[in-house]
C-alpha cells in the first residue's frame, strides 16, 4: 500500500512538472521521460496493487504512447497513435467485462457517429496522410465511449475518465491540425489537453482500483 501510494504521488508529481514546465520545452530526453513517468508510475502502482493484467497493460501502453508523442515528429506521432490504439483496446476489454447494457444502444451509437462525423468534417482537409491512423484511433475511442456508457460496475468514475480522455484527444487534434498557425489559441489548448488527459488516467485508475 505504501509503495502503491508513493507511485501515485510520483505520477502526480511528474504530471504537474510536465504541465508547468516541460510541456513548454522543446523535445528532450528529460521532457519525454517526465511525460512517460506520469502514466508509467500508474502502471507500476496497478501492478504492485494486484490489479488485473488489462489495467496494467492499458497504463503501460499509454506511457509508451506518451513517450512517442512527446518527440513531436511524424514518426513519433504515428507510432504513438498506434500504441494508443492498443491501450484503448485494453481499456475496451476492461469496460466490456463490466458491461451492463444501455436502454437505447442504437441511438447512442448514432449519436456518437454523428459527433465524430461532424468533427472529421472540421479537420479532414488538414490531416492528409494521417487519415487512416486517425480514423482507426477515432473508432477505438468511440468503442471505449460506447462501452463506458453501458457499464455501472465501476460507477461514474470510469465514464468521466473516458469522456475526459476523448475530450483531450479532440482538443489535441484541433491543436495539431486546425490551430497550428495560431500561437495564442495553442497556448490555451496545451494546458487543457494535458489536464484533461491526466485527469482521465487518474479517474480510470480510481474506478478500477478503489
Amino acid at each position: 500500500m505504501i509503495v502503491e501510494t508513493a507511485l501515485i504521488v510520483a505520477s502526480v508529481g511528474a504530471a504537474l512538472a510536465y504541465l508547468v514546465h516541460f510541456r513548454l520545452q522543446p523535445p528532450t530526453r528529460a521532457r519525454i521521460a517526465v511525460k512517460t513517468v506520469a502514466a508509467a508510475a500508474l502502471a507500476l502502482a496497478a501492478l504492485i496493487g494486484g490489479a488485473g493484467v488489462t489495467l496494467i497493460v492499458f497504463f503501460a501502453l499509454a506511457a509508451i504512447a506518451d513517450g512517442l508523442l512527446a518527440r513531436e515528429d511524424a514518426a513519433g506521432f504515428l507510432g504513438g497513435l498506434g500504441v494508443a490504439v492498443g491501450s484503448l483496446l485494453f481499456l475496451c476489454l476492461l469496460l466490456a467485462q463490466a458491461w451492463t447494457g444501455m436502454e437505447a444502444p442504437v441511438a447512442a451509437t448514432l449519436g456518437l457517429i454523428g459527433v465524430w462525423v461532424g468533427f472529421f468534417m472540421l479537420i479532414w482537409s488538414s490531416i492528409m496522410q494521417y487519415r487512416p491512423a486517425v480514423l482507426v484511433f477515432a473508432v477505438a475511442m468511440m468503442a471505449a465511449t460506447f462501452l463506458a456508457l453501458g457499464t455501472e460496475t465501476y460507477g461514474q468514475l470510469a465514464v468521466a475518465g473516458v469522456l475526459l480522455y476523448v475530450l483531450a484527444q479532440l482538443v489535441h487534434a484541433l491543436e495539431l491540425f486546425v490551430l497550428e498557425d495560431r500561437p495564442f489559441e495553442r497556448a490555451l489548448t496545451g494546458p487543457v489537453i494535458w489536464s484533461c488527459y491526466y485527469a482521465s488516467l487518474i479517474l480510470i485508475f480510481a474506478a478500477f482500483r478503489w
